[in-house]
This record gives structure tokens, sequence and C-alpha cells, in this order.
């Protein structure tokens, strides 16, 4: 419940965020940072000097979800760079997917996802947040290393992905469409 009431801090916190923002950020924009200071949530990666890594790529949902896009963000980042939990939960899974390592951690009913990571841990290994889960390996990135950081919600069909700056403060509000409830005649 704790990182519920959390997320949705950090969705009013992304609100404002975004009205205040002027477009989409590059590896030359310098990453958000927490809008609070007692957040349950971390940055993956850490970037000596600057209050996170550089964003290479942003969040960009596909508008069905069968369609192309971007289900996370990509963070700069170097060969063997120790990645860290965004936030406290479960491993649920760590191994290879298709020709890259994935580390899945659950956080109650959001699940954030790291690739390609070498990873530290076992399914079932509860973790902290800023706890260590694996290294970074080249690949993702064609220029360079680079981290894909995810943040979903459902499983299969059903999945439903977001930004995961919203977890910082910040980030890429997407509204959901919200069942109409009948109508009675």
């Amino acid at each position: 419940m704790r990182i519920l009431i959390t997320l949705l801090t950090m969705l009013a916190s992304a609100i404002a965020a975004v009205l205040s923002s002027s477009g989409i950020a590059s590896a030359a924009d310098p990453p958000c940072a927490p809008t609070k200071s007692d957040t349950v949530w971390t940055w993956p990666l850490q970037e000596s000097g600057r209050a996170g890594p550089a964003i290479l790529r942003a969040f960009q949902p596909p508008r069905h979800r069968w369609d192309a896009g971007h289900r996370g963000i990509d963070l700069a980042g170097y060969a063997r760079a120790p990645v860290l939990a965004a936030g406290a939960g479960v491993v649920l899974y760590a191994g290879r997917l298709i020709d890259r390592g994935v580390v899945v951690i659950g956080h109650g009913v959001i699940r954030t996802s790291y690739e390609p990571v070498e990873a530290g841990l076992t399914v079932g290994t509860s973790v902290s947040v800023g706890e260590r889960i694996g290294t970074l390996d080249p690949g993702h990135c064609a220029s360079s290393p680079c981290l894909h950081w995810g943040l979903l919600t459902g499983h299969g069909h059903g999945a439903t992905y977001f930004d995961p700056l919203l977890l910082l403060g910040c980030g890429q509000v997407r509204l959901e469409p919200v069942e109409a409830a009948p109508q009675s005649r």
C-alpha cells in the first residue's frame, strides 16, 4: 500500500514537472532530480558528480499495445557498471531473455525491468532500494553501453508500460481511459 501511495504522490509531482517542462530529454540535458528528498526510489545507475545518469532515449509509449514504441528509458552507462534496484522489492526474473540478460523486480502491483544486465541475484531474493542487482552489459544501445529501465503493471496482453521517471517525481504522464459506467435507461 505504501508503494502505491508513493507512486500516486510521485505521479502528482510528475504532472507539475511535465506542465513546466519544454520537451523530451536528450543526452545533453541534465537528468531530472527526485522532487522529494525522502523518496523510496533511486536511479538504477549512479553518475558521479551528477544527480543521475544522462537519458539517451526517452519513454515513447505506443498508441496501441501492439505498435512499435520505446517502453522505458535508456540511461547512459559504462560496461560492467553496477546496476541498482530502483526500489525495494523481490526479484521476479533474473536471466537471459532471447539475447540479453534481464532482471525484473516486483514492487507490489508494479514491476521495474533492467536490461542488458548480468544478474547478481536469483529469483525470490528480496532487495532494498539502491542494492546492487547486477552489472551492465553492452549491447542495448549501438553507440555505447546503456541501461534500458522499464516500469510496468499487469501481465501478458494486459501489461501497461509507464515512464520510469515517474518513480523519481518526473517523467511523462500518460492518462489511461476509464471504463464508462453502464448507462441506466
